[in-house]
């Protein structure tokens, strides 16, 4: 029989020579994410600031005296409590010196990046089909239509896009060894992004789904600090600073089959507001499960009932509608099995109460924007899933190995598909905001908006000027396919 210095030297040999491959895999794994986050980032690099909501927001920094002030001014808001987003925009108007789109652009391609490679370094890579299911999960995480979201926000900075980035730095803390940093990191991860958009507050449920089901690299003391603190928002913002929901009227929304206008809104729902509210969470729940509907609309089901469907609707619902229910099977196939909770499964329970929670959170109205969250943590539960499935293909025979391997193949492409039209559709959008800005100046003219003050006017030019100069492909010269795979 070995001793037990026999045995530690062997297992020791096993663990070293093992760590080459499980190290190649992985450096593989961020490698790619790597390409696509540069690639996609470099397209926020090259679009131009926008002329509509953007503008009014950066002038609105050029006129604030201070930081300070901005988060000042902020915190009386009647409806919203985002001090920390107007700051924000102060702050980089201020860095920029003068070089306005450069720094907002940076922002958003930084931001980008980021998010990216927080989500690849979240997924367990210790196998070849741990790295095949990351990589499947990257394209998912780019391919679902709430990704574009973070990349055409109206706003100089994306702050839901900050949002989950936020949220994913909360989940790798969770997936770290812990230690009182990773505690005081959640906290003011926690803090920062409540302040910036009322969806910062799932960073709370981010941690607190992570620690439930066992990554705890933030204690049990951390939840409980960061749970006083959701606390403290709610007291802030509801009983000390007063500030309200937003009402019905805020905004045009989709329902069903048509688009309603606030004042519809209001005599429609005005006396049963509960039913809109009831509405918005199921089809922002719908939303990022199946791709449909969009913004509260059923275009593609309309669409199809007119015999007017394009391909891309096609691929969306359908790629989305398989994968969901690939998830389900996954779930239940792991449920017959006793098979013990892995990384992977406690990802996608973090996933789907992060999902779950999303939706709730857009009662008020329902947006690709404010669901958009919700979309990246779906890739994570795409990654689990994509794990059960090549574990439940090794568990049977050839033909069982070769037929779901033509099904992974076969969904995996239209992924992808939907994952490379992200560059034509921000294209599309820089095209179009390039065109906006040509635009700006009869059409501020006209509604008596075109500035007459020196310091305004200059920042308007310069922002025009580096718009106009930007060089972006035409979309309209683009092969027809192009509109009817990617256009969105």
């Amino acid at each position: 029989m070995p001793s037990r210095e026999a045995y530690a030297v062997d297992v020791t040999t096993e663990v070293t020579s093992a760590a080459p491959p499980v190290k190649r895999w992985r450096a593989l794994v961020m490698a790619f994410a790597a390409v696509l986050a540069v690639s996609i980032a470099y397209d926020m690099w090259r679009m131009p600031v926008q002329a509509s909501d953007s503008l009014e927001e950066i002038l609105a920094a050029q006129a604030s005296p201070s930081v300070t002030e901005s988060f000042r001014r902020a915190m009386g808001s009647t409806a919203y409590l985002r001090p920390l987003r107007i700051a924000q925009i102060k702050a980089v108007f201020d860095l920029s010196q003068g070089h306005y789109t450069a720094a907002y652009r940076g922002v958003h391609a930084v931001l980008i990046f980021t998010l990216i490679m927080l989500f690849a370094f979240a997924l367990p890579v210790t196998s070849g089909s741990d790295a095949a299911a990351a990589v499947f999960a990257l394209t998912v995480l780019t391919g679902l239509h709430t990704f574009l979201s973070f990349l055409r926000e109206a706003f100089p900075i994306n702050h839901f896009l900050e949002i989950a980035v936020f949220a994913l730095v909360a989940l790798n803390l969770s997936l770290s060894r812990g230690g009182w940093w990773a505690d005081v990191l959640a906290a003011v991860t926690l803090v920062c992004a409540s302040l910036t958009l009322e969806s910062g507050i799932l960073v709370w449920v981010v941690i607190a789904a992570a620690w439930l089901c066992g990554l705890r690299g933030v204690s049990t003391r951390g939840v409980v600090v960061m749970t006083l603190l959701l606390g403290g928002y709610f007291f802030l913002r509801f009983s000390y600073l007063h500030t309200g929901l937003p009402a019905l009227t805020e905004r045009n929304t989709g329902f069903l089959f048509e688009w309603l206008e606030p004042k519809e809104v209001q005599e429609r729902f005005g006396n049963t507001p509960m039913i809109f509210y009831a509405y918005n969470i199921v089809v922002s729940l719908l939303s990022v499960l199946f791709s449909e509907p969009r913004n509260g609309l059923f275009a593609a089901t309309k669409a199809w009932s007119r015999s007017d469907v394009h391909p891309q609707a096609y691929l969306t619902v359908g790629s989305s509608l398989v994968m969901t229910l690939a998830m389900a099977g996954a779930v239940v196939w792991r449920w017959r099995r006793r098979a013990p909770l892995e990384r992977a499964d406690r990802l996608a329970i973090v996933a789907g109460a992060v999902i779950l929670a999303n939706a709730v959170l857009s009662f008020s109205y329902a947006k690709d924007d404010i669901v958009a969250l919700g979309g990246a943590f779906y890739a994570f539960a795409a990654y689990a899933t994509m794990r059960a499935i090549i574990e439940f293909a090794r568990a049977g025979g050839l033909a069982r190995a070769v037929i779901v391997s033509g099904a992974v193949l076969t969904l995996g492409t239209a992924w992808a598909v939907r994952s490379s039209g992200v560059h034509y559709v921000v294209n599309e959008h820089a095209f179009r905001t390039r065109n906006d800005w040509a635009e700006l100046h009869l059409k501020w003219e006209r509604e008596g908006r075109w500035p007459k003050d020196p310091k305004p006017l200059a920042l308007v030019e310069t922002l025009r000027r580096d718009a106009l100069d930007r060089e972006i492909p035409n979309t309209q010269l683009a092969p027809e396919w192009k509109e009817r795979w990617y256009g969105d």
